[in-house]
Protein backbone atom coordinates (compact mmCIF):
# COMPACT_ATOMS: atom_id res chain seq x y z
CA UNK A 1 0.00 0.00 0.00
CA UNK A 2 1.17 3.54 -0.78
CA UNK A 3 1.95 5.65 2.31
CA UNK A 4 0.51 9.18 1.91
CA UNK A 5 3.05 10.69 4.34
CA UNK A 6 5.92 9.27 2.29
CA UNK A 7 4.32 10.65 -0.89
CA UNK A 8 4.09 14.11 0.71
CA UNK A 9 7.75 14.01 1.76
CA UNK A 10 8.84 12.79 -1.68
CA UNK A 11 6.88 15.60 -3.38
CA UNK A 12 8.44 18.23 -1.12
CA UNK A 13 11.90 16.79 -1.84
CA UNK A 14 11.22 17.02 -5.59
CA UNK A 15 10.22 20.67 -5.20
CA UNK A 16 13.31 21.44 -3.13
CA UNK A 17 15.70 19.60 -5.47
CA UNK A 18 14.27 21.49 -8.46
CA UNK A 19 14.75 24.82 -6.67
CA UNK A 20 11.04 25.68 -6.70
CA UNK A 21 9.84 28.47 -4.42
CA UNK A 22 7.07 26.94 -2.31
CA UNK A 23 5.34 26.93 1.07
CA UNK A 24 3.44 24.16 2.86
CA UNK A 25 0.29 24.88 4.85
CA UNK A 26 -1.25 22.53 7.42
CA UNK A 27 -5.00 22.95 7.97
CA UNK A 28 -8.29 21.18 8.55
CA UNK A 29 -9.14 18.51 5.94
CA UNK A 30 -10.03 19.63 2.41
CA UNK A 31 -12.18 17.10 0.60
CA UNK A 32 -13.97 19.31 -1.96
CA UNK A 33 -13.47 22.53 -3.92
CA UNK A 34 -15.91 24.19 -1.51
CA UNK A 35 -13.69 23.17 1.44
CA UNK A 36 -10.65 24.45 -0.46
CA UNK A 37 -12.13 27.91 -0.85
CA UNK A 38 -12.96 28.23 2.86
CA UNK A 39 -9.65 26.76 4.06
CA UNK A 40 -7.70 29.02 1.70
CA UNK A 41 -9.14 32.03 3.50
CA UNK A 42 -8.46 30.50 6.93
CA UNK A 43 -4.91 29.34 6.21
CA UNK A 44 -3.87 32.34 4.12
CA UNK A 45 -2.33 30.67 1.10
CA UNK A 46 -2.75 32.22 -2.33
CA UNK A 47 -2.85 30.91 -5.87
CA UNK A 48 -4.81 29.10 -8.51
CA UNK A 49 -6.24 25.80 -7.36
CA UNK A 50 -4.69 22.90 -9.25
CA UNK A 51 -6.85 20.12 -10.61
CA UNK A 52 -5.11 16.73 -10.59
CA UNK A 53 -7.12 13.98 -12.21
CA UNK A 54 -6.20 10.32 -12.12
CA UNK A 55 -7.83 8.79 -15.16
CA UNK A 56 -8.01 5.22 -16.37
CA UNK A 57 -7.54 5.06 -20.13
CA UNK A 58 -8.51 1.50 -21.08
CA UNK A 59 -6.31 -0.42 -18.59
CA UNK A 60 -3.69 2.25 -17.91
CA UNK A 61 -3.70 5.04 -15.35
CA UNK A 62 -2.67 8.52 -16.46
CA UNK A 63 -2.56 11.81 -14.59
CA UNK A 64 -3.82 15.11 -15.95
CA UNK A 65 -2.86 18.35 -14.18
CA UNK A 66 -4.71 21.54 -15.04
CA UNK A 67 -6.39 24.36 -13.15
CA UNK A 68 -9.70 24.41 -11.33
CA UNK A 69 -12.59 25.38 -13.55
CA UNK A 70 -11.28 23.66 -16.68
CA UNK A 71 -13.68 21.03 -17.98
CA UNK A 72 -12.09 17.86 -19.24
CA UNK A 73 -13.12 16.48 -22.63
CA UNK A 74 -13.06 12.69 -22.29
CA UNK A 75 -13.69 12.23 -26.02
CA UNK A 76 -10.60 14.31 -26.83
CA UNK A 77 -8.55 12.17 -24.43
CA UNK A 78 -9.83 8.98 -26.05
CA UNK A 79 -8.95 10.31 -29.48
CA UNK A 80 -5.51 11.61 -28.52
CA UNK A 81 -4.54 8.43 -26.65
CA UNK A 82 -6.32 6.14 -29.12
CA UNK A 83 -8.21 4.29 -26.41
CA UNK A 84 -11.81 3.10 -26.19
CA UNK A 85 -12.67 4.11 -22.64
CA UNK A 86 -11.60 6.89 -20.27
CA UNK A 87 -12.95 7.33 -16.75
CA UNK A 88 -11.97 8.81 -13.41
CA UNK A 89 -10.17 6.45 -11.07
CA UNK A 90 -12.38 5.07 -8.32
CA UNK A 91 -11.81 5.93 -4.66
CA UNK A 92 -10.45 2.41 -4.18
CA UNK A 93 -8.02 2.76 -7.10
CA UNK A 94 -6.82 6.16 -5.85
CA UNK A 95 -6.10 4.66 -2.44
CA UNK A 96 -4.50 1.44 -3.70
CA UNK A 97 -2.29 2.81 -6.47
CA UNK A 98 -1.66 6.40 -5.34
CA UNK A 99 -2.29 6.47 -1.57
CA UNK A 100 -4.77 9.32 -2.06
CA UNK A 101 -8.40 9.80 -1.20
CA UNK A 102 -10.86 11.57 -3.52
CA UNK A 103 -10.05 15.27 -3.63
CA UNK A 104 -6.39 14.63 -2.80
CA UNK A 105 -5.00 13.45 -6.13
CA UNK A 106 -1.62 15.06 -6.70
CA UNK A 107 0.27 16.16 -9.84
CA UNK A 108 3.61 14.34 -9.40
CA UNK A 109 5.49 12.01 -7.07
CA UNK A 110 4.19 8.61 -8.10
CA UNK A 111 5.57 5.55 -9.89
CA UNK A 112 7.39 6.34 -13.12
CA UNK A 113 5.14 3.96 -15.08
CA UNK A 114 2.39 6.60 -15.02
CA UNK A 115 2.37 9.24 -17.76
CA UNK A 116 1.63 12.78 -16.64
CA UNK A 117 -0.20 15.23 -18.90
CA UNK A 118 0.23 18.87 -17.92
CA UNK A 119 -1.93 21.69 -19.23
CA UNK A 120 0.53 24.52 -20.11
CA UNK A 121 -1.92 27.01 -18.58
CA UNK A 122 -0.56 25.83 -15.22
CA UNK A 123 2.75 27.62 -15.89
CA UNK A 124 0.94 30.89 -16.71
CA UNK A 125 -0.39 31.28 -13.15
CA UNK A 126 1.53 33.20 -10.52
CA UNK A 127 1.10 30.58 -7.80
CA UNK A 128 -0.42 27.10 -7.95
CA UNK A 129 -1.90 25.35 -4.94
CA UNK A 130 -2.35 21.59 -4.77
CA UNK A 131 -2.58 18.67 -2.42
CA UNK A 132 0.57 16.73 -1.53
CA UNK A 133 -1.61 13.59 -1.17
CA UNK A 134 -2.99 14.45 2.29
CA UNK A 135 -6.21 16.46 2.83
CA UNK A 136 -4.66 18.39 5.74
CA UNK A 137 -1.79 19.93 3.74
CA UNK A 138 -1.61 22.31 0.79
CA UNK A 139 1.43 23.28 -1.25
CA UNK A 140 1.64 26.81 -2.68
CA UNK A 141 4.29 26.80 -5.42
CA UNK A 142 5.57 29.33 -7.95
CA UNK A 143 3.76 28.08 -11.03
CA UNK A 144 6.36 28.77 -13.71
CA UNK A 145 8.94 26.88 -11.64
CA UNK A 146 6.83 23.70 -11.60
CA UNK A 147 8.12 23.02 -15.11
CA UNK A 148 11.51 22.27 -13.52
CA UNK A 149 9.88 19.57 -11.39
CA UNK A 150 8.09 17.97 -14.32
CA UNK A 151 11.28 18.10 -16.40
CA UNK A 152 13.19 16.30 -13.62
CA UNK A 153 10.79 13.38 -13.23
CA UNK A 154 11.46 9.86 -14.48
CA UNK A 155 7.84 9.79 -15.70
CA UNK A 156 6.92 10.56 -19.28
CA UNK A 157 5.49 14.10 -19.15
CA UNK A 158 3.40 15.50 -22.01
CA UNK A 159 2.31 19.14 -22.13
CA UNK A 160 -1.09 19.54 -23.73
CA UNK A 161 -4.19 21.65 -23.40
CA UNK A 162 -6.02 19.34 -25.79
CA UNK A 163 -7.78 17.52 -22.93
CA UNK A 164 -9.95 20.55 -22.11
CA UNK A 165 -13.33 21.41 -23.57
Amino acid sequence: MIDAIQVKEYMLNLLTQAGVEYKVFEHRPILSYEDAEAVQKEAGYIGTEGKSLVLKADDTFIIYFTIQGKKVNFDAIKEMLQVKKVRLATAEELQEYFGAQPGCAYPFGFDQKYTIYVDPIVYEQEWMVFSPCLPTFTVQAKAVELKKVFDSLPNKVVETGEFNQ
